[in-house]
């Protein structure tokens, strides 16, 4: 492994950023090594996957990063069981053309296919379908951790189980993942059945989501548009999709392999989607993206699909990825996205009174993207029995002071109402508020956790020193508990014969595709070009 070296790092939003040492480990060693070095200069110790966090969950001013790029391959895989190997640094889209071909998808999918394996479980990801399938934490297996003396520990629910229950969701602050084994779900189908609908008002939407929670649908999420007021406020579309049945889509059996799952590179035929964001620059500001929400809903409701259609797992996931650099269209100033999750007792009026609030400031989300979900047995889950709610703000010079007291005011609503925060979405979040979310037994176990494991407090970057570190002395440290919570069974589909592989396969590190170079200047394009509902994870 090299010498560290300084590099600039920022996070996917744009508005965080900061000057860090680097490393790149691609071993067990490496990683051991690393550790020691940062003892050795009293650094503190943070870890980069995809980039994919929002705000500084990856950061670590003047201190020392472990970029896991190099750290890819899947080790071992079990076509039986569906159990796969992976070292942290492997993304989705990895594991996707790593099963796919093979009968078996991710059973949990962001809304970008660049997330890696060890950000996934650190953050405890959901998807589009967490109110039926829970977030990845439901289906890790096992992982090997280091810890900061070094010792290398295999952890599962049984073995460890206090180390499993905070790992999963506890962004790196006890150990570092080296390999992680989760178990993928069988599928019939290189294709998902997917319904898009209407709703006029939010009091539509909640019902819909609620239709399609009681259903045999596996996956929901809407799209929101925030500029709508009055009796249209909440208005938007939902997207709800099926894994098909075995014999249901005879053609999608032949559409597993990568061909099939590609996203188009092209809008309209001919005009590289690479530019999208460019092209829509000029509407990057507040009218102009009520106008494109507007233009967006009326075309859904005259000209858009209303009926069953089947679609491909990538196209119907990926999203996010649909319009190559698409957070450029937020430059210069960045993005931060806001997302809570509030119990579904008071989902409703929180949700209305957020909306009000950003249109009585002329603060209005630019993206908003709305999901259900189902409560899990992690307990610094950010997920809850309820929905969440998810939006996009541009950063500005003018708005910046407006907008962080509106987050503020966000904060408290959350805290009150019962709900969770997200970290690997957050940039706002306050010490107070994170403690009020969990509570201060919660807190209280983790942090125990942590004086136990990471004594000398090398784990923790800047998300930790802006949110954790301040609440030591604080709570009281408690004895951990293991959650009762027993996790709630997997829908599994009936098996249907694969092709069967080869019991062990690396992969080569899956590299994002290059966005061709626009005419000029450097910003991004929302999913608004695309005229169905978008999904931020």
């Amino acid at each position: 492994m090299e010498d560290a070296r300084r590099e600039h790092r920022e996070g996917w939003g744009m508005s965080s950023a900061s000057v860090t040492r680097v490393v790149y480990p691609t071993s067990v060693d490496d990683v051991q090594a690393a550790l020691k070095q940062a003892r050795d200069n009293s650094w503190t110790v943070a870890f980069w996957g995809g980039g994919r966090s929002y705000g500084d969950a990856a950061l670590n001013e003047s201190n020392l990063l472990l970029d896991f790029s190099g750290m890819n391959r899947v080790i071992d895989f079990d076509p039986d069981s569906g159990e796969v190997v992976v070292e942290p640094g492997v993304t989705l889209v990895q594991l996707e053309r790593f099963g796919l071909p093979k009968g078996f998808w991710p059973p949990v999918v962001s809304g970008t296919m660049f997330t890696t394996m060890g950000g996934c479980i650190s953050a405890n990801v959901h998807g589009k379908n967490n109110f039926k399938y829970g977030p990845w934490g439901d289906h890790v297996v096992r992982f090997t951790l280091v810890l900061t003396t070094g010792e290398v520990l295999e952890v599962d629910r049984e073995s460890h189980a206090d180390l499993f229950h905070h790992v999963i969701g506890g962004f790196g602050l006890l150990g570092v993942l080296v390999s992680i084994t989760v178990k993928l779900k069988r599928v019939h189908s290189g294709r998902l059945s997917v319904l898009p609908s209407l709703a006029e008002d939010l009091d539509e939407m909640f019902r819909q989501f609620e239709r399609f929670n009681d259903s045999e649908f596996d996956y929901v999420v809407g799209w929101i548009d925030a500029f709508a007021g009055g009796i249209s406020l909440g208005r938007g579309q939902i997207h709800a999709a099926r894994y098909v049945e075995e014999n249901e889509d005879p053609e999608g059996k032949h559409l597993v392999g990568l061909e099939h799952q590609q996203l188009p590179d092209r809008f309209f035929v001919f005009i590289p989607k690479s530019w999208l964001w460019w092209l829509a620059r000029p509407w990057a500001f507040r009218w102009g993206m009520q106008l494109i929400n507007s233009v967006r809903f009326w075309f859904m409701k005259f000209a858009g699909h209303h009926e069953p259609r089947l679609e491909t797992h990538t196209a119907f996931n990926h999203l996010l990825d649909f319009v190559p650099n698409w957070k450029w269209f937020y430059t210069p100033g960045g993005l931060i996205q806001y997302q809570f999750f509030l119990p579904k007792e008071v989902a409703r009026p929180i949700i209305r009174q957020v909306l009000e609030l950003c249109r009585s400031v002329k603060l209005e989300s630019w993206l908003v993207v709305m999901k259900r979900h189902r409560a899990d047995d992690f307990p610094l889950s950010h997920a809850v029995d309820g929905y969440s709610f998810a939006m996009d703000f541009p950063v500005t010079d003018k708005n910046r002071g407006e907008l962080y007291r509106l987050t503020e005011r966000f904060n408290e609503l959350v805290v009150e109402a019962g709900g969770r925060f997200y970290f690997a979405k957050d940039s706002v979040v306050t010490s107070d508020a994170w403690r009020k979310s969990l509570g201060d037994e919660v807190v209280g176990r983790f942090l125990a956790l942590k004086a136990k494991y990471d004594p000398d407090e090398i784990l923790g970057g800047n998300l930790y020193r802006r949110v954790i570190k301040p609440l030591k002395g604080e709570v009281k440290l408690l004895e951990p508990k293991l959650p009762e919570l027993e996790p709630a069974p997997v829908p599994e589909p009936e098996a249907i014969p694969v092709e069967e592989p080869a019991a062990k396969e690396e992969l080569v590190e899956a590299e994002e595709p290059q966005a061709e170079a626009p005419p000029e200047a450097e910003p991004d394009s929302d999913d608004a070009a695309k005229t169905d509902a978008g999904e931020a994870s």
